[in-house]
């Protein structure tokens, strides 16, 4: 199960990224009709890189493992 949720995250990943790739070479005017305001595009743009990709990526480790520590143990 952890395989698939693995898998999921990295598509999941890898599909914000190439849409924010995709998004940095939309024109002005496609923006405007579309209602992307100037300061939300920049930010995402901006996260449009690989080091952001890799933080992305890492995040499923780190909450995975945090999320298996705070789950109480129920003995029934």
């Amino acid at each position: 199960m952890i395989m698939i949720a693995l898998i999921q995250h990295v598509s999941w990943c890898f599909q914000r990224y190439w849409s924010r790739r995709k998004l940095a070479s939309l024109s002005h005017e496609l923006r405007k009709d579309m209602g992307i305001m100037q300061d939300d595009f920049e930010m995402e743009v901006r996260k449009g890189n690989g080091v952001h990709l890799i933080k992305e990526l890492c995040q499923f480790a780190s909450s995975n493992s945090s999320s298996t520590r705070t789950r109480p143990f129920n003995d029934k």
